[in-house]
């Protein structure tokens, strides 16, 4: 069964300093958790979340004078910390991709390790909808946002290769182009909110 563990981020507009300081907050958060030398495959979930926001705090606590004041954040904000723990996710994504690695895949083992007793079965079909473009974005990943006949909106990433993905990576398919995708829910560790969460991951696209 393919799994699929990484980080999933977002990326937001800021200026080249704060983009700076965030770069250097996240190979330091990276370094630390390095130096840690944990054994992934023995802490928990929860254990391994504390750790990564212990390593973000610490570095952004040595730099904190470092800020504009403005753009110093408290650490009782949640919604401030949120946005910085998007912004040093992306620089971590990039600076040590190998270590958000190890999180989701002890993480997977330790839920694995509480259905030891439950029924295993396949990984479910992939799902289908249809419906019409209305947004391509390509930041970090590709996102592909799409409107369904009865007005709902759905958000797909383009994160595995698979053999239509070209319509998106050579710029083939445009807003308000009818298309019928497939896509698969998969688990991902989003380190801004220090969870996993599930996400949908594109698996096929046609035009239509």
């Amino acid at each position: 069964m393919r799994k699929i563990i990484i980080a999933l981020v977002l990326i937001f507009s800021t200026n080249s300093f704060s983009q700076d300081m965030y770069d250097i907050i996240g190979k330091e958060t990276c370094a630390c958790l390095g130096t840690k030398k944990l054994d992934y495959q023995k802490l928990d979930k929860k254990e391994l979340q504390t750790q990564v926001g212990l390593c973000m705090i610490q570095s952004y606590t040595s730099h904190i004078n470092e800020f504009k004041q403005e753009d110093k954040i408290q650490f009782d904000d949640q919604e401030g910390m949120r946005k910085m723990g998007e912004k040093v996710a992306l620089k971590m994504l990039v600076n040590c991709p190998e270590i958000i690695l190890e999180l989701g895949k002890s993480t997977q083992k330790d839920i694995g390790d509480e259905s030891e007793d439950e029924l295993v079965v396949d990984e479910p079909a992939d799902v289908f909808i249809e419906g019409q473009v209305t947004a391509i974005k390509k930041d970090q990943f590709v996102s592909l946002l799409v409107k369904d006949k009865n007005g709902r909106a759905y958000s797909f990433l383009l994160l595995d290769y698979f053999e239509t993905a070209s319509v998106l990576t050579n710029n083939e398919l445009k807003v308000k182009d009818s298309v019928k995708v497939g896509y698969t829910e998969i688990e991902l560790f989003d380190v801004a909110t220090n969870e996993f969460k599930y996400f949908k991951i594109l698996t096929d696209i046609q035009r239509q």
